[in-house]
């Protein structure tokens, strides 16, 4: 694949939905393109602005939170799993509101909770909390706000 139809085809992914310079380096060497087109293509993409790794980082912390209900922790780890930079990642979590993050912690608290009604406090409380954190949540966050002592209706 040529340079020219490298940048034409990452144009279009990027203009479809927002992409970050790893995900459009994958791709292109999955289709073969050299490694220096690959470069030409990222630096062009992104002097273009099609291409933004806050931008990216942001609507996904922001999605993931609110859709996903994922905490800090996951999302974090997928982010670096992409190679965004962790000043990127703390910039992106910065424009969530903590609102958007409370309640998404909420939402899978409650949630769990409901699930687990039938069991002892303890027993509910352990599960609660591991589900929270492989959630992504933060284990002080978890314990802090984890109140098993309430009734759920």
């Amino acid at each position: 694949m040529t340079f020219d139809e490298a940048l034409e085809r990452c144009r279009f992914l990027a203009a479809k939905g927002e992409c970050c310079t790893f995900d459009l380096e994958q791709k292109m060497r999955n289709w073969g393109v050299q490694s220096a087109d690959i470069q030409r293509v990222i630096e062009s993409l992104v002097a273009e602005r099609f291409v933004d790794n806050l931008r990216f980082a942001t609507a996904y912390v922001r999605d993931k939170t609110r859709f996903n209900h994922w905490g800090r922790v996951k999302t974090t780890l997928m982010l670096r799993q992409k190679h965004i930079d962790k000043q990127v990642i703390n910039e992106a979590f910065n424009e969530l509101p903590e609102s958007d993050y409370q309640r998404a912690f909420e939402a899978e608290r409650d949630k769990k909770l409901r699930q687990l009604r039938a069991l002892k406090p303890f027993e509910r409380n352990r599960k609660t909390a591991a589900y929270l954190i492989q959630k992504g949540f933060e284990p002080d966050v978890v314990f802090k706000n984890l109140n098993v002592d309430d009734e759920m209706d």
